[in-house]
């Protein structure tokens, strides 16, 4: 399948699930294609590195140092099925967590063919929980996690 067709089986599925047309859901995929670009070869690598900034007295510096929170939970919105989710979802895997994924139960077949196209790139189906839950039982959930993200958009 050419990327052309990868791309227009994703636009005919937002616009099933969400209110777009297809130019607003191409763009979509057209953000989250860039996104992806962005961060192929080093730039994941370079995303992740330390830093130290001088202060304003002699001697003095801040130091970052940026490690994987571990267990996180992303939930996202309906209005956007395919960008927040995966640009989420790729920050927390590119810094080395274990999401759990809850996307909006009226939309979740987008994010549904995403991970399948994850997995059939390489990424391990065990490196993500995708989950479609009820409001209680995420709930619990999140109560277990470490760092919570809400994306509203």
């Amino acid at each position: 399948m050419c990327a052309f067709q990868v791309s227009d089986f994703f636009c005919k599925l937002i616009q099933r699930v969400a209110p777009k047309s297809y130019q607003q859901a191409h763009g979509e995929v057209y953000v989250t294609q860039k996104f992806l670009e962005n961060f192929a070869g080093d730039q994941v690598r370079f995303l992740a590195r330390s830093f130290a900034v001088p202060g304003n007295h002699l001697g003095q510096q801040s130091h970052g140092f940026r490690w994987p929170y571990g267990p996180t939970a992303i939930i996202t919105p309906f209005n956007f099925p395919l960008e927040i989710p995966v640009l989420q979802l790729m920050g927390a895997l590119y810094m080395g967590n274990k999401p759990v994924l809850k996307v909006d139960s009226k939309v979740c077949i987008v994010m549904e063919q995403m991970l399948r196209l994850l997995h059939e790139c390489g990424l391990p189906v065990e490196d993500v929980d995708f989950i479609n839950a009820d409001g209680k039982t995420m709930n619990k959930l999140l109560l277990e996690v470490g760092f919570r993200q809400y994306e509203n958009s």
